[in-house]
Parts: structure tokens; sequence; C-alpha cells
């Protein structure tokens, strides 16, 4: 069958699987997923995850084109199967992988049996299948004769549930690293550098947790160190998706959680509101965003004499969140210009209000100007009061604000039972349940135990699940996982499993505005088709069982895959 070439020409280009009949198997009673056959595609997978068995009973290959549809928030993707695929050989880039017997998490916060295949060769979600549909509606099942023309394996999850995988905003380092130290130009033999492979260790030992993507997030520091640690992020996660990319084609490199755009929080602060921010870097952008660019080194794109862009200091792209403190001279514009774009290429930073004395009207004034996240709610702002609700009070101003032409902020909570109180996190929550934001805030203490350990250029103490500046009892951000924050914050919310889930994967993807294909850039904190297949299996306890990352196998919780 010709593809016509409206067919052709469709920017989604994913590889579309017609199934087999695997949603109709049954699940075990045993809780655990189990591994059905060959496990080739995924990058230097443990020994416990392989099987070299193949399925005997699925059809995998058409030698005609299908189309096969599904709606997402932003409108419909088409899904297609290349006529040729079939006369492709067996090869690792056409490996298919499909969970099945997984309660699937939607956008409503349901959990949906089903099965879902992923294209492990692009990383993308390229089928969803529910237990509910009707057989009629399923794609056509493949001939026999096309069984071997593709690897596929499929992994049981034996009725655990497969969410999208976590999402952290607010991440200043863990396991030792962080983020706002200081740069090692040569190598990762100083014992202070930070260098791309700190950056990878991070990526890579928080899949434990389910994380998947995380957003790198500096205190307020010096300029000069802004000037050296962002170009450096920006180089960990080009290598990291040259990286990815090396996997599909030759199984190489251990697979981490993505590393997105940084996070600054600072240093544009009330000094009263600064919590364990340097006091020595906190200042206010008193020329709007010139001041913005000045402090974190920010270049224009401009061309050498060489005719060559120059990508050794820091940029704009290198940035998706600022925090500050909006009522700041010249924070409005700053905020209207970090957030007002004149053209679709132009990069869309998040503004978020935080360490801040900031009124409920200067918040309603942030807001309008372009403000969309408040950072760590309850926590370095004005508490809640009857008569001057602060920031809190934006959380169920949503009349007055659609009014004028604004939604209501999403905001962060960190969730380990030391920042906030249950009853408040209870009350923040069911004000705006669409708006909340799990974050650790972790620093690099996390997964180290007690002790003295660094942030920035100040000494941390870590006793328990509580991070103080040394000698005070001045919080320091948190040492607890995001599985832990999202376990924690359904038992003090009561809501569903679902519900909490969403708050550490769809809400954050929708801050970011990322749960939407953006610039050929596939959706993430969704499970949909064509979406990116960043998954997290997690038990109803909310133990993390497996993690992927674009297919890929990155966590194997309880070596039984």
């Amino acid at each position: 069958m010709k593809r016509s070439a409206e067919e052709a020409s469709l920017l989604v280009d994913f590889a579309a699987d017609p199934c087999s009949n695997d949603a109709n198997m049954e699940s075990g009673d045993d809780a655990r997923p189990h591994r059905v056959s060959t496990l080739s595609c995924f990058a230097a997978p443990p020994p416990s995850l392989v099987s070299s068995s193949h399925l005997s009973s699925s059809s995998l290959c058409s030698s005609a084109t299908t189309i096969s549809t599904t709606t997402m928030m932003h409108g419909t993707v088409s899904t297609m199967i290349d006529e040729n695929l079939c006369d492709t050989p067996p090869n690792n880039n056409n490996a298919w992988t499909r969970f099945i017997n997984a309660r699937l998490l939607q956008r409503d916060g349901s959990l949906k049996m089903g099965a879902l295949t992923v294209d492990s060769s692009t990383g993308i979600i390229i089928q969803i299948r529910f237990d509910s549909q009707p057989a009629e509606d399923y794609d056509h099942v493949l001939s026999d004769d096309d069984e071997d023309k593709l690897i596929i394996h499929t992994v049981d999850c034996r009725g655990m549930i497969l969410s999208p995988g976590f999402i952290d905003l607010q991440l200043n380092g863990a396991y030792g690293v962080d983020f706002s130290g200081c740069v090692d130009d040569n190598d990762c033999t100083a014992a202070a550098g930070l260098c791309t492979d700190d950056i990878f260790q991070v990526a890579n030992l928080l899949c434990q947790s389910g994380v998947t993507s995380f957003c790198p997030t500096m205190v307020s520091s010096s300029r000069e160190t802004y000037r050296r640690v962002l170009p450096l992020i920006r180089r960990a996660r080009r290598e990291q998706q040259q990286h990815h990319q090396q996997n599909f084609e030759a199984n190489t490199f251990k697979i981490g959680a993505n590393i997105l755009g940084m996070h600054l929080e600072g240093p544009f602060f009330d000094p009263l509101k600064r919590g364990a921010h340097d006091e020595r870097h906190i200042l206010s952008p008193s020329k709007g965003i010139d001041t913005v660019r000045e402090v974190y080194g920010l270049s224009q794109v401009q061309e050498n004499e060489n005719d060559r862009i120059d990508y050794s200091n820091p940029m704009l792209t290198d940035i998706d969140i600022i925090t500050l403190a909006p009522e700041l001279d010249g924070a409005l514009n700053a905020i209207k210009s970090l957030t007002t774009h004149t053209s679709a290429s132009d990069h869309n930073v998040v503004v978020s209000c935080g360490h801040t004395g900031a009124t409920y009207e200067e918040g309603i004034q942030a807001v309008t100007h372009g403000a969309t996240l408040l950072t760590h709610l309850f926590n370095a702002m004005n508490p809640f009061h009857h008569r001057f609700p602060g920031l809190v009070g934006l959380l169920s101003s949503e009349t007055k604000l659609r009014q004028m032409g604004s939604q209501r902020p999403h905001f962060s909570l960190i969730v380990d039972g030391i920042h906030v109180h249950e009853s408040a996190v209870c009350m923040a929550y069911n004000s705006h349940p669409d708006g909340c934001v799990l974050v650790t805030d972790a620093m690099s203490a996390m997964g180290l135990g007690d002790g003295i350990h660094a942030l920035g250029n100040m000494s941390v103490s870590i006793k328990g699940d509580r991070a103080t500046l040394a000698g005070t009892d001045t919080l320091a951000g948190s040492v607890v996982s995001m599985n832990t924050c999202v376990r924690r914050f359904q038992e003090f919310t009561g809501c569903s499993i679902g519900e909490a889930l969403l708050c550490a994967t769809l809400h954050p993807a929708n801050v970011l505005n990322r749960s939407v294909m953006r610039e050929r850039e596939a959706p993430i904190g969704v499970l949909e088709v064509g979406a990116r297949a960043d998954l997290v299996l997690v038990t109803d306890k909310l133990d993390v069982a497996a993690t992927w990352v674009h297919g890929l196998v990155a966590y194997d919780g309880l070596k039984i895959l």
C-alpha cells in the first residue's frame, strides 16, 4: 500500500506495533514482573534481566502500512508502520518491548489495566491497549511469516503500576555531588571539582528512586560559579543525548535520568527570606533582565571572527527555571522579559516565586507578568494569614486570576515530613490539586547518611531526614528520595496512588510545558502514544521495582525482571 504525500509528511514518525494477544494474558498472584522474552535491545543489562527466548505466539510485522491514531491533550498523533519495515533484517534498531498486565497511569490519576508497547530503537511509546478495549478495536495481527523480522520481548508487570518516570524540578545535588560546587577545569581527580562524570553519576543513581528527568539546581552563588557551572551542565546534557543515541545503535554507556535545563534558585531574594543561601550573594535585579543576564553571565548568541557561535559562556537556553522574589526592584521587568516570546523559537524560562516576602497583591502582579510556579510552598515566604494571605492565597484565587487573563500558578512542595506539616500539605493540595508538584530539594548528602556535608560553600549537618546549616536550626534542603516524597504525600493527603503519582509526573511536566509535543521533542510525564518511554514500575506501597529511560532498563530493583 502506497503512502500518501500527506502521511509521508507527518512530523510524528513513530513505528506503531500492530500487537498480539498479550492483553488477554492472565496475571499471576505474585506482584512481581516476569521476563517473557529477550532483552537484547537494552544497554548492557545485568544477567538477571536477560532471557534468551523469543515470544513464539507474536506476529511482528506487516507488508502494509498501518495507521493508528490516539488523541492527546494537544491534538491527534498518528503512528505509522513503514511498509518497508518488514524487509529490514533483524537488528537492535527494530526492537520493540511490550509491558503487559500493568496498571497504567492516566492523566486523571486513574489506573487502567492494559499493555504498552515501546520502540526501543527510538525510546518512544508506540501503542497502548486497555483490557476493557474491544478486541475489534485492536490493530490487525501480523502474519506468522513476519514474526522474526523484529526483535520483541515482553515484561509481565503482574498487576503492578506502570507510571511515567518521576520528574524532579529541584535537585541541588545527591550522592556526594553538589551542583553549586566549583568546577574542575582539567579532570575529575580534584576532590572539590565538579565534572561531567559527577553529573552522570547522579543521573544514574537517581533511577533507583524512579526519577527519569531532573533539573540540576544551583543555590545562590558567585558570578564566577554561574559562568563555570552552566556551560558544564550543558556539556553533560549534550554528551548524555549522544550517549543515548549510541545506546540505540551499539548498546553502550549506562542509562541515566535525563538532564533537563537548570533551575537557578537565586540570588534575587529577599535577604530576610534567604534561608540557607549565602547572604553575600543575595541582591535585587534592579535593572531587570539586564541584571539577570549580567549576574548569570548570559551571552547573546553571537558569531566570532571565524563565523562560529561561541558556546563557552552561559546561555538562556541552559536554564529551565529561575526562582526569584517578585517584590524586588526590577523583578517584574525580569519576569516579563523571561516569559514573553517574540517568536516560536524563543526559549521558555519558567519563573517561580520563592525566598520572598511578597504580599498577596505582589503575587498577583507576578502571575500577571508571567510567573507560573511557587517554589517550595510555605518555606521561605510569608505564612498564610486570614487578612494577609501572602503567596499561599494564590492557590484559591482561580476566579480572580481568570478574570485577569491568568491562571493559578503551580506550587512545589517538599514532602519529607520536616519542611511542611502534613495538615499544611493537605490544605495546599485540596486548594489546587492540579497545581501540586513534588520536589526533593535534595542536596549532596542524599544517599550518604548522617554527617557534615557541603551545599555550595556552606556546611550542612545531616541527622536522619533532617538537613540544617551546621550549628543552626535553619533547614538546608532535604535528603529524601522522590519515591519517599510520593509515598508520604499519599499518606498525608489520603489521595489515591494515581493522584499522588501525578504530582511527580504530569504536573512537573506541565510546569515545563513538556507534557505535549514541543518542537519535535516527545512529551514526558505521560503514558501516551508518541510520548517518551521514561517509565517506572512501582508497587502499591510505592516502592520502585524497575526504571526505564528512553525504553531502556536503567534500574532493576527487584533483580527479577
